[in-house]
């Protein structure tokens, strides 16, 4: 196991992370929190890793190059000043904080492309993500949310915690 102060780089995904993507998204709590498909193929990956969207940014985490998550900023809107954050963190990585310093790296990013205000979309049955909201210095704005970007529509079940760096 890397040490909980090991250096994580974050960087776009690349082709010859899809193995790597592959064995991680098995992990049945990613499927379970998140959008990600299950079972997730290599042919989810390729098309993951080849997706270029005007509103996305997303990067891979590593730990001394082994993968330890997924981490994207969503619905980038530069006029509103505005990202969504999603994350996952491999099994073997969680409860080391790499989500909470992934989270603050992407809000540096962010603050690179001019935005200020940030929105973690959490499911109300996920309390360690609800704890990396907490230590990003996000706050539970008491609205309640569908999970996003899936159709149909979900019950309003995801919390909505923001951040305005403004």
């Amino acid at each position: 196991m890397a040490d909980c102060r090991a250096v994580l780089t974050l960087r776009p995904p690349r082709v010859e992370d899809a193995d790597a993507l592959v064995a991680a998204c098995q992990d049945p709590e990613i499927a379970r929190w998140t959008s990600v498909p299950s079972p997730y193929t290599r042919a989810h990956a390729l098309e993951w890793i080849g997706r270029r969207l005007p509103t996305v940014e997303s990067y891979l985490g590593f730990e001394d190059d082994v993968l330890v998550g997924s981490f994207s900023l969503l619905e980038i809107d530069v006029e509103r000043r505005y990202a969504e954050i999603g994350y996952w963190v491999a099994r073997e990585a969680r409860g080391r904080g790499v989500a909470t310093r992934a989270v603050d790296w992407l809000r540096a990013r962010g603050a690179e492309l001019g935005l200020s205000t940030f929105e973690l979309l959490i499911h109300q049955d996920n309390p360690a993500s609800q704890g990396v909201a907490r230590r990003a210095g996000f706050t539970d704005t008491g609205e309640r949310r569908p999970a996003p970007r899936v159709s149909p529509p979900t019950p309003p079940e995801w919390i909505v915690y923001r951040r305005n760096d403004a």
